[in-house]
């Protein structure tokens, strides 16, 4: 057995490198140690590969699938010796059974919760409690607050998912999301209301929940009645898998639960480094673009444009990594680029939120009807901000609270090799607005002005004046940017070593990532 696991695992490997080099249109990367772990993401890439892939990629994958048994397979790394976990998950049938929501029509039929009562639309009314597909060229409208329990939401590319008011995605930590879109066929929800009269808030938005660990007790997420078990997270897998976003678009999401509680666009609670956020952008969220509680969720080419709160907001022991991420500040809403967060109760609280960000554009529309701060970071949150771009926040660039000074002594915050360009007011070089001493007399400004950092800092903007357009921005740096000083990102799986550069976007590329899925509509 040990033999044949190998050599599966071998094969796997041979795919994940062949996807890499463009050999299956509509799938840009695979996860290597999520494809080894996670049966069901396994099964959607092969099958993935088998429709688009390359004819020898296409015999590879049906290769795989002839001799796949669904069990996950433990790896130590790609070059060492990989074996066969001992756990069996509960479902451990032929691939032909795992695809038979794939393969089976389910027009004009009841299936977990959903009635086909057109060609195109689907309306979910109850709870999804069977591993469940939404179809390529439908519409799937959200009734209601779905919650999705004990199992797998596949959306197929260039679905569309619409929320009433009122509604929402909510995947608990026995379930998983495997929302994968394309770069010509994104998945997208948004409002159910016409374009045109949507508006930020029109419905509740995405929320992914998991087993990885958070420094809260009985952590239960924002926006769900305390009383509600489905709305518990955390736990002590690291590496626990809430699913995959790719190629995803959330739009006019966040209602307001009850006062000052709002649904973000997307939240990840206790979500494990095994999750893959890859090609999401949240558009005009009445909260958060974005919200981590907790967890080692990585996110990589990420947007988050106009939202009304904190566009990138974390809590309670977060962890992961970020690459490609960009924030446009709209006008006339919002508050900081990103607000970073321990733990309110204790700030010391273990794990410690520690995130670590590489190639990240933060642009905050300078001296606007409502100004920004690009950073807050307070209540004990380290982090590690390299190779980023922050621009044009009228207010400041960063403001650090409560107690600081242990936090870069012991390495769990440092911040070097970023543009910090017109920040402040009236041009002004002083990038930090120091009003009160929040932070035990630490001074923001002459840290990250101090010479071994190597941060940049200039009166004039470092982006191109395309970047104020709310509705079809750029985000190509200027080239007096090419002659910073970068950082390496680490080395790893996870992050591209070659981005060498400042911000999100490489300013040598004649084309970037956020091409053919992402939009801005104003409503």
């Amino acid at each position: 057995m040990a033999d044949e696991s190998s050599l599966l695992v071998e094969k796997l490997w041979r795919l994940k490198r062949r996807i890499d080099k463009g050999q299956c249109p509509g799938v840009d990367f695979v996860h290597l140690n999520v494809l080894l772990r996670e049966p069901g993401y396994r099964t959607d890439v092969l099958r993935r590969v088998e429709a688009n892939g390359s004819p020898e990629l296409q015999a590879l994958a049906r290769e795989i699938m002839a001799n796949d048994d669904g069990l996950p397979l433990m790896a130590k790394s790609p070059d060492q010796t990989l074996s066969v976990g001992a756990e069996k998950p509960a479902k451990s049938r032929g691939w032909f059974w795992r695809n038979a929501l794939v393969l089976i029509p389910v027009i004009g039929v009841t299936v977990a919760g959903f009635t086909a009562f057109e060609n195109r639309s689907v309306r979910i009314s109850t709870d999804i409690t069977a591993d469940t597909v939404w179809e390529t060229g439908r519409r799937y409208v959200l009734e209601d607050t779905i919650f999705v329990e004990d199992a797998h939401l596949t959306i197929e590319p260039g679905v569309t998912v619409e929320g009433e008011s009122g509604s929402a995605l909510i995947v608990t930590p026995s379930a998983k999301l495997f929302a994968r879109g394309s770069r010509n066929q994104p998945v997208v929800f948004t409002s159910s209301k016409a374009p045109g009269q949507r508006a930020r808030g029109d419905w509740g938005g995405v929320v992914l929940l998991g087993n990885a660990p958070v420094n809260q007790p009985n952590a239960a997420i924002e926006g769900i009645p305390e009383s509600d078990p489905r709305g518990q997270f955390g736990g002590n897998d690291e590496n626990h898998s809430c699913g995959v976003m790719q190629y995803t678009r959330i739009e006019f999401a966040g209602f307001e639960v009850y006062q000052n509680n709002e649904l973000n666009g997307l939240t990840l609670g206790g979500c494990g480094s095994n999750t893959i956020i890859q090609h999401v952008q949240v558009h005009r969220a009445l909260d958060d673009g974005i919200e981590m509680f907790g967890g080692t969720v990585d996110l990589k080419n990420i947007l988050v444009t106009g939202a009304a709160d904190d566009s990138i907001d974390w809590d309670w022991g977060w962890r992961g990594r970020v690459q490609f991420a960009i924030v446009q500040q709209h006008r006339d809403v919002g508050d900081n680029a990103f607000e970073g967060d321990n733990n309110g109760s204790s700030h010391s609280a273990i794990p410690r939120s520690e995130p670590t960000f590489y190639n990240v554009t933060l642009y905050g529309n300078g001296r606007s009807a409502k100004e920004h701060r690009a950073i807050l970071l307070r209540e004990g949150s380290g982090g590690h901000f390299h190779n980023m771009i922050i621009d044009s926040f009228a207010i400041e660039a960063l403001d650090t609270r409560d107690e600081v000074t242990a936090l870069i002594g012991t390495g769990a915050l440092t911040f070097s090799h970023n543009l910090l360009a017109n920040n402040g007011r009236l041009g002004s070089l002083t990038i930090v607005n120091e009003t009160d001493d929040d932070d035990f007399g630490f001074n923001e400004e002459l840290w990250m002005r101090s010479p071994e950092h190597q941060n940049t800092i200039q009166v004039e903007t470092g982006l191109q004046p395309s970047v104020s357009n709310e509705s079809s921005p750029h985000f190509r740096p200027r080239g007096s940017t090419q002659s910073m000083t970068s950082k390496r990102p680490p080395k790893s799986e996870f992050f591209d070593e070659s981005a060498v550069y400042p911000g999100a976007v490489n300013p040598r590329a004649t084309s970037t990532w956020l091409e053919g899925w992402v939009a801005y509509p104003e409503a």
